[in-house]
């Protein structure tokens, strides 16, 4: 009796391992939906590790992993998503979602492995394993894509080892002739045909974007778009001169690298970006001619004028006209300091007692030396009086210079320097604020004058380290003040009789000198809250007023505009 117990209760532990066969695994997957998302993927990642461990695998076990991965995808999408859509949360969020999104595709991919490597079948297998080879390898490669994905997120590059997989599956797709292969890669989600070559095509042309210039949403769009735009790529194993633009040595453990003449050898794999320009350039002229982004399918969170912006960044970045040197000054090396500070009311502060320090050295210079020189006519000497005014100048001059040696700031070790800006080196920690787009106040030491920059690049050298690639916006800012005249005239009167003008704050700014297309350009950088086209404003700097109207935005980041602005008329 006690050992048919044990037979029943063996019976129906297997019948029930989720990685028996598709009907468990289904079963299994519905129990489990009823968790939290976290419980859910841990869950997951705990049952496919368990494929690792195993002697031997078959058709049905494939079977039931396709089942739970497809089962998981809307839960693992989710998780996906609160990443990209919170770009700026605390490090222990984004830390804690990132290992949660790269661990389970490493997981994901561990578990495919072994019926990837699996070189005979169990008989009577043989057939399924065949008809389930595409499929297999294209979601295999999905995985690869995810994690060099999130590298580029963190401005990382993705271990060779990811390459090499990458590489490797495609050329399995290859030799068992599915690369080309189309279908859903989750049928229950709404997604577009795929195959093995499209999914290699995409990890490949997303690594051609890891100049450190995109944002984690631009790389989002980009690969999002190329899931779209892959079927106008075709992967050909010989080079053709006018055609290709891409080439990827399957044998290595690297990606694809842009080629500009013939190569040749039986690893490499060419192709050209033609067609798929061409697509880009249609959907740039619908978006031009009033088009929404969502409806020509790149996205509801794709906005305009970004989406368009960004379209033309990748048509210059794949084009084969593109010059690799394009505005590009020549790198020297260095080692040396350079005092930073960012956040938009520090910088602007940081300009603005330059600018103070600066009209205190002339005031200096120039009316007391020439109340001294008058003295000198009149009397042969110079009067108490004169001597007074030349030490209150002299003493406000050194309360500027105070003031500005006082603006917090950060030392950051520079290694190379060009003409338009640098490169430096930092630690990780300490420098979570340091992104793309965010606007610095650079200066050389304590004796110089502020410079505005920007984050260009960014690259993570290791774990403890991050490359910054710095450019120089320009070495001579303004301060400034602005009164928006818009809303000047909507303040409502508080009493009769009472002045309403000048309720209105003004509001910090910098006016950029900025030459533009041969000719000198009015630009003024502000908060982006205060940024409207064709907004009315009165401006100061330097104790000389105007009346301006905000133009074209030349230049966005996180919290500020770079914008032309007309002059309408200086005021007294």
């Amino acid at each position: 009796m006690r050992r048919l117990f044990e037979s029943l209760t063996g019976m129906v532990k297997r019948d029930t391992d989720p990685l028996s066969e598709p009907r468990t695994a289904m079963t299994w997957m519905r129990e489990i939906k009823q968790e939290d998302i976290s419980t859910q993927l841990s869950a997951v990642r705990d049952m496919v590790a368990k494929i690792e461990g195993r002697n031997s695998v078959n058709l049905a076990t494939l079977q039931a992993l396709f089942v739970i991965d497809e089962k998981i995808q809307p839960t693992y999408e989710q998780v996906r998503q609160q990443y990209i859509q919170n770009p700026r949360a605390g490090k222990a969020i984004e830390e804690k979602l990132w290992d949660d999104i790269v661990g389970f595709a490493r997981a994901m991919l561990a578990a495919y492995e072994p019926f990837v490597r699996l070189e005979e079948p169990a008989l009577g297998e043989e057939a399924g394993f065949i008809q389930s080879t595409a499929l297999m390898l294209a979601r295999a490669m999905h995985y690869v894509g995810i994690q060099v994905k999130w590298h580029y997120f963190r401005f990382q590059n993705p271990p060779a080892t990811l390459w090499a997989t990458a590489n490797q599956l495609y050329r399995l797709a290859e030799v068992s002739g599915v690369d080309s292969q189309a279908f859903r890669l989750y049928p229950d989600q709404e997604t577009q045909p795929t195959s093995c070559a499209d999914e290699f095509i995409r990890i490949q042309m997303l690594s051609s974007l890891h100049n450190g210039n995109f944002s984690l949403r631009q790389f989002d769009w980009a690969d999002r778009w190329l899931s779209i735009w892959s079927g106008n790529v075709q992967v050909e194993r010989k080079y053709r001169d006018g055609v290709h633009q891409f080439c990827v040595n399957l044998a290595e453990p690297m990606g694809a690298v842009k080629i500009n003449e013939a190569i040749e050898g039986d690893m490499l794999r060419f192709w050209g970006v033609g067609a798929l320009l061409a697509e880009m350039g249609k959907l740039m002229n619908q978006l031009e001619a009033g088009d929404s982004p969502a409806r020509l399918g790149l996205g509801d969170d794709a906005r305009m004028p970004s989406c368009l912006e960004f379209l033309r960044q990748l048509e210059i970045l794949w084009s084969r006209e593109r010059s690799q040197d394009t505005n590009r000054s020549e790198r020297t090396k260095v080692n040396k300091l350079v005092q930073i500070t960012s956040g938009l009311a520090t910088v602007f502060s940081a300009v603005r007692f330059d600018d103070e320090r600066a009209m205190a050295r002339a005031s200096v210079r120039g009316t007391p030396d020439g109340d001294e020189v008058m003295d000198m006519k009149l009397y042969g000497y110079v009067t108490e009086r004169t001597r007074q005014k030349l030490v209150q100048a002299q003493s406000r001059n050194h309360a500027y210079a105070n003031k500005a040696k006082s603006i917090e700031h950060d030392e950051w070790v520079v290694e190379n320097q060009s003409a338009g800006g640098f490169g430096a080196i930092l630690p990780v920690e300490g420098h979570d604020w340091v992104r793309l787009g965010v606007l610095l106040a650079v200066r050389n030491d304590e004796q110089s004058s502020w410079m505005i920059a920007v984050i260009r690049r960014l690259n993570r050298i290791n774990p403890e380290q991050i490359y910054a690639g710095v450019q120089i916006l320009t070495n001579t800012p303004v301060a400034a003040s602005m009164k928006s005249l818009d809303e000047e005239r909507h303040v409502p009167v508080v009493g009769e009789g009472i002045d309403t003008v000048g309720l209105v704050l003004r509001k910090n700014a910098l006016y950029i000198p900025y030459l533009g297309e041969g000719k000198r350009i009015n630009t003024v950088l502000m908060h982006a809250a205060d940024y409207a086209p064709g907004r009315l404003y009165h401006l100061v700097a330097r104790e000389k007023a105007f009346m301006i109207r905000i133009g074209e935005t030349l230049e966005k980041g996180p919290d500020w505009i770079w914008t032309s602005v007309e002059l309408l008329r200086r005021d007294a």
